[in-house]
Order: C-alpha cells, then structure tokens, then sequence
C-alpha cells in the first residue's frame, strides 16, 4: 500500500486486500496522513481483490475520522475503481452512502449501472 499527499488530495494506491490481517494498519495509517489543508480523500481500490468486515469497519472508522474535514464544502472520500466483487460488496455493506464510488463504467450524468446481486 503506497499513500501519497499531493495537491490536497490524500491518495492510497497498490492496496491488495482490506482485511484483519491489515485493517488496523491501514486505518492507523491514514489517520496519521491526515492534515488540515487536505480537500479529498482517493482510495484505489482496482488492484483489492478481497475485503472482510474488518476491511469494511477500517473504512467506516476512515469516515469517522474524517468527520472534521468532511464538514468542509467540497471535502470528499473517495473510493475510486473498485472490482466488482468489492464493489458489491460495498453496495450490499450501503457503504455506497458514505463514500463517493468512481468506476470507469460511470455515465458523464454520474449515473452508475445497475449492480446484479443474484
């Protein structure tokens, strides 16, 4: 996992897995990342073949840690990319409410397509 701060943007790349074995890592780690001047949030999530409930539970704590900047007009978490199975598995977690969810399937009206979940 490679976390960079570049032009107020918080980005996390290269993450394989969200799961018990790193969750506390990854929410520890980007809780110390966290600065004032920062406007967004991106989370790669094309290279994440696999996330648990405690992959689910670091990104609700991201969110709440978070609280203060999301306060802030314009202020965004990202989740960009996911692979469908962690897409799914965000949508079926309604974590699509929390978090802003960008894939290259996105329409230019911001519209996402239906998700078959059978």
């Amino acid at each position: 996992m490679d976390i960079r701060k570049q032009n107020g943007t918080l980005s996390v790349t290269g993450l394989r897995e969200l799961n018990s074995a790193n969750a506390n890592s990854f929410r520890n780690s980007l809780a110390r990342a966290l600065s004032h001047e920062l406007q967004a949030i991106e989370i790669d999530l094309s290279q994440t073949q696999t996330v648990d409930g405690a992959g689910l539970g670091a990104l609700v704590a991201l969110y709440e840690t978070a609280k203060e900047h999301r306060k802030r007009e314009g202020f965004a978490i990202r989740l960009t990319n996911p692979t469908p199975s962690v897409q799914q598995l965000i949508e079926l977690a309604r974590l699509h409410h929390l978090f802003e969810i960008t894939t290259p399937e996105n329409t230019p009206d911001g519209a996402r397509p239906p998700i078959n979940l059978t």
